[in-house]
């Protein structure tokens, strides 16, 4: 049996529970995780494809169907293939009557006027669509039932996860011995995502951002995700936050590299930042700490050395098939920390026209406390 048939038995247990007739699972997380179907590789172009708004997995009690459209019905049939779990997939071709295949659809499997899950990822056209030709459909979201799931990994799934995690540090190694003063955000930028493919990944997992930092440069942030012109040079910091795919399972990275020998301020500001880290990791007890409590474990070290307004975020968040997962490590937060959920614990300080110093890695909650799948050194590095 594989891992997604308990899954699957899980989800349609809720089903019945909930009285939802099917869950329409638009590409999304919710989908990979469910059935094991990736989504295209999410790019600057979008694609309108004939009946996207029926693209998806129509999942009923006894049946699994799949519906995608010409453009990427080859994909899903290659995806599909080696999946007894999905019964049927079907081609909407150029000039089809969608309207009409959703119809047959819901008549078929008896969904005209029940209730149908579907992921938050879904679009709104789905809903207005189906409604338009089966009225008095109503749709629900899956995420109340699948987040919790989603959120502690299996044991396959964390094996995943520390290969992304251990690619990342792979790549950052390379990186690090590339740099030099003159190169540039996008220099660096550049080197990242050149050796995130040489390394093997499928890429990264979000924009890659690069930021240098130091007296004289301007204090946005508004550049968090990108990068410039700006370039390395002595008395700087070069703040890094990428991450990688590998195999469907994501990492979220950060490290800071200082520009020459760093003054007394800067190894005090680098060491508040990694015992902040520490902490939070310790404190992330399984069943024993909330979400939000975590989050304020780590930030008395640094609000009690009087940097509290510098760090300015969340401590992290929830991490796996995708970026951003629940639960989320900050106020207001109350979920109960679980043995096996993942999640970054990035804290940082940022002192305007002197340093933006970050340090993020994936780590696993546990009895003990958390560890971590990244091994990258929490050191001072310096070029």
């Amino acid at each position: 049996m594989s891992r997604f048939e308990p899954r699957l038995q899980k989800l349609r247990e809720q089903m019945d529970a909930r009285g939802w007739a099917a869950t329409f699972l638009a590409p999304s997380g919710d989908m990979e995780y469910l059935i094991g179907v990736r989504r295209q590789r999410p790019n600057a172009t979008k694609s309108h494809m004939h009946g996207d708004w029926l693209y998806g997995a129509i999942l009923t009690p006894t049946e699994c169907v799949f519906v995608a459209p010409y453009l990427a019905h080859h994909f899903i049939e290659e995806q599909a293939k080696d999946k007894p779990w999905i019964t049927d997939v079907i081609k909407i071709d150029d000039g089809d009557d969608v309207p009409a295949l959703a119809r047959q659809l819901l008549d078929k499997h008896h969904l005209a006027g029940q209730t149908i899950a579907i992921p938050r990822e879904g679009m709104a056209s789905t809903i207005y669509e189906i409604q338009k030709v089966a009225p008095g459909t109503r749709f629900e979201g899956t995420w109340d039932v699948v987040a919790p799931m989603r959120a502690i990994k299996d044991a396959e799934e964390i094996e995943l996860m520390r290969q992304a995690a251990l690619v990342t540090d792979d790549i950052f190694a390379d990186v690090f011995k590339n740099l030099k003063y003159g190169m540039t955000e996008t220099d660096i930028m550049i080197e990242v995502e050149h050796q995130m493919l040489k390394h093997g990944s499928e890429g990264s997992s979000f924009v890659t951002g690069i930021m240098i930092k130091g007296p004289g440069l301007s204090d946005a942030l508004e550049g968090v995700g990108r990068a410039g012109g700006v370039e390395a040079q002595p008395g700087r910091v070069i703040a890094f936050d990428f991450g990688v795919v590998l195999d469907g399972y994501v990492n979220d990275f950060g490290r800071t590299v200082h520009c020459g020998d760093p003054d007394a301020e800067l190894r005090r500001i680098h060491e508040l930042v990694m015992t902040a880290q520490a902490n939070g990791m310790a404190a992330m007890k399984a069943g024993q700490i909330t979400a939000e409590g975590a989050n304020a474990a780590a930030r008395r070290v640094i609000e009690e050395a009087g940097y509290g307004p510098n760090f300015f975020h969340r401590l992290g968040h929830g991490i796996g098939i995708d970026v951003h997962e629940p639960p989320f490590l900050a106020k207001g937060d109350q979920s109960t920390l679980q043995a096996n959920m993942c999640f970054t614990v990035e804290p940082s300080i940022w002192v305007e026209g002197r340093c933006f110093t970050r340090v993020e890695d994936v780590v696993v909650v546990a009895p003990e406390g958390a560890y971590s799948l990244n091994q990258t050194t929490r050191e001072i590095l310096v070029i």
